[in-house]
Order: C-alpha cells, then sequence, then structure tokens
C-alpha cells in the first residue's frame, strides 16, 4: 500500500446517508433508520468547522433516480466545507452538474461496475483531484469480495484486480467502505489495509467507528482519513471531543 504525504494532517470526515432528503443510518448496508434532517446536520457539521464531509444519496442509485440537484444546492447554500457527493452519477454532465453546484469532489461506486471508462473520462475531463473511487466490500468465506450496494450481492472479480482497475483510471482518492463493519460501532476493519496494491492516492476508511479509540489505531495505518456516521448519531462523542483525543495521541489531525 502507498504511504501517504506525512506533512498533511489527517482528516476526520462525517458521512452522510440521504434517502428522500432525509438522512438516514444503516447497519450492514441495510436495516435503515431516519436519524436527522439535512439541513439541520449540515449547519452543525458547519459550525463544528470539520475538515470536509462526504453525503450520499444512496436513493438516487437504488433507484435509478440520477442525481438529485435540490440535495446539492441545499448543501453548498449552507456550507463553506469542503463537500463530496455521490448518488445517481451516470455521466459525464452529471459530474459537470455536481461540481457546478458546489462539490469539490464527486464519488464513483456504481458505475465501476458497468462503466469503468466513465472515471476515466472524468479524470480527463474534470482532473484526478475532483474524482474519488468508492470500494464497498465485505468478507466472503475469509476472503475480500467487492459488494454491489445497488444489486445487494458481492461481485466475483478479484479483490486487487479491482482496485488495480479503478486506480488505472487515474482517480484521486480512494474509499473503502466495510459492509460487515458498517454500523456496528465496533471499530474499522483493519485488515483490508494489508490486501490493497501499492498506490500513492489518499485512502479513506469508512464503517464501523463508535468511539475515538478506533480512529487513532486506523491512522496507526497509511491512511488518510476515517470517515464516520454512527459515532455522531449514538454515542456521546462530538466532533470536537474525537478531535482533542486524537491529539492528546500524537494524531496529526487540525483543531478548528
Amino acid at each position: 500500500m502507498g504511504e501517504s504525504n506525512t506533512n498533511l494532517k489527517l482528516r476526520v470526515i462525517p458521512v452522510i446517508l440521504v434517502h428522500n432528503m432525509q438522512i438516514v443510518k444503516s447497519r450492514g448496508f441495510s436495516d435503515y433508520r431516519v436519524v436527522g434532517n439535512l439541513e439541520q446536520t449540515i449547519e452543525v457539521f458547519n459550525r463544528r468547522k470539520v475538515d470536509e464531509i462526504i453525503v450520499l444519496d444512496i436513493g438516487a442509485s437504488k433507484g435509478n433516480l440520477g442525481v438529485n440537484l435540490n440535495i446539492l444546492k441545499l448543501i453548498s447554500r449552507n456550507t463553506l466545507m469542503p463537500l463530496s457527493y455521490g448518488g445517481g452519477i451516470t455521466s459525464l454532465k452529471d459530474i459537470e452538474r455536481c461540481l457546478s453546484s458546489g462539490c469539490d469532489k464527486v464519488i464513483i461506486n456504481c458505475q465501476a461496475f458497468s462503466n469503468r471508462k466513465l472515471i476515466k473520462d472524468a479524470v480527463d475531463a474534470f482532473g484526478s483531484q475532483a474524482i474519488v473511487a468508492s470500494v464497498d466490500y465485505k468478507l466472503v468465506d475469509k476472503e475480500y469480495k467487492i459488494y454491489n450496494h445497488v444489486e445487494h450481492d458481492v461481485h466475483q472479480s478479484n479483490f486487487v484486480d479491482y482496485i488495480n482497475n479503478i486506480l488505472s483510471a487515474g482517480v484521486g482518492e480512494l474509499v473503502l467502505s466495510s459492509v460487515d463493519a458498517d454500523g456496528k460501532l465496533s471499530g474499522y476493519d483493519i485488515g483490508i489495509l494489508d490486501c490493497l496494491p501499492e498506490m500513492n492516492i489518499p485512502i479513506l476508511i469508512n464503517g464501523g467507528c463508535g468511539a475515538p479509540i478506533h480512529m487513532k489505531n486506523a491512522f496507526k495505518n497509511k491512511i488518510s482519513g476515517c470517515c464516520a456516521g454512527s459515532i455522531f448519531y449514538f454515542t456521546e462523542y462530538g466532533y470536537r471531543d474525537i478531535k482533542e483525543y486524537l491529539t492528546s495521541n500524537n494524531v496529526r489531525v487540525r483543531i478548528g
């Protein structure tokens, strides 16, 4: 696995899942529960001066609904945070709309299965800094498999080959989300990091964070950021609590 730039601050990134304009949380990529109001939650994170935020419209991909520009307009109107957005993106036009509506980066997941050329074309058109690849995965018979969250099934391609194909398209960042750890609050799946091929782009890990120590343990590895959702809704830890804990444990994060 590639090494992140040691001069850069490590990031703590809230992840917001949106369905029908409401914030939801899942457990194992199912059992979705409404946990908040989108506009109010964005405002809270804005006041907390979070490093950046990821917003995923899970309803757009599952329902083949396309990009919901109303979500982007609402968020961009109320936030100064760097924003990455995913959901319903199927074309270069979709990406252009997202970037022109306030997104700093777009996240591509499902299209990597059926239209991998879109990733390369997007990098060529908008630059690698604007294109993030998101990979969902789970353990099947002690082997990591790519998971398709729209079809609720595992992909039979080799895990490392799949990652290498995405990297060859020139993406600027990679988000790894564990289906097994999702919503469990029991810690990140650190083992996945040992299975990655060599790379020189930022890696973000997602799924399972329930306490600041889980981020501390994850940051012992060569990653650039920890993504989290449930910790902000179902625990006593606030964003500043997490940052102060990490700082006190010599993790290089920004204190806003």
